[in-house]
């Protein structure tokens, strides 16, 4: 597979639906990358550097897994060229990745079932629209302006 269509993920802890996920999509050929986890640090701080990973290409996207979704978002968001959405539901995900084309999604945990960790991340491996024309216009127009 293109290295580009790897989907780097991440917890900020073991979940137990996480591995047998990731195990089923690469059973079905999509490649995922697990990227390293917070090892001590604060989810802004290790969130950035996942973030980073995508920022430079190294995968097509990426999938966070953790409690504090928004947090993680805000500081994911503030990198360029990155459109990172919390979502606690496949349908968001299903969202976020066609009209934003978002290209990371950070899951709120726990409390997703073994289905909704699997879809999540199938979302944002088969995933491969460019941020539509209007969406990138406005967020263009809005660049560093998000600090204000």
């Amino acid at each position: 597979m293109n290295a580009t269509k790897v989907v780097g993920y991440a917890q900020d802890r073991a979940y137990p639906w996480v591995a047998p996920a990731v195990q089923t999509l690469r059973r079905e050929r999509l490649e995922l990358k697990e990227l390293a986890g917070p090892c001590r640090g604060l989810l802004c701080t290790w969130s950035r550097a996942l973030g980073e990973c995508v920022a430079r290409g190294e995968c097509h996207g990426g999938v966070i897994f953790c409690e504090d979704a928004g947090l993680a978002a805000c500081v994911l968001n503030k990198l360029p060229g990155l459109r990172a959405v919390p979502v606690t539901t496949v349908g968001q995900a299903g969202r976020a990745t066609l009209t934003l084309a978002a290209n990371v999604l950070v899951v709120e945990m726990p409390g997703r079932t073994y289905f909704e960790v699997r879809q999540i991340l199938r979302e944002l491996c088969l995933a491969g629209l460019p941020c539509p024309d209007g969406v990138a216009g406005t967020l263009k127009g809005l660049d560093g302006h998000a600090h204000r």
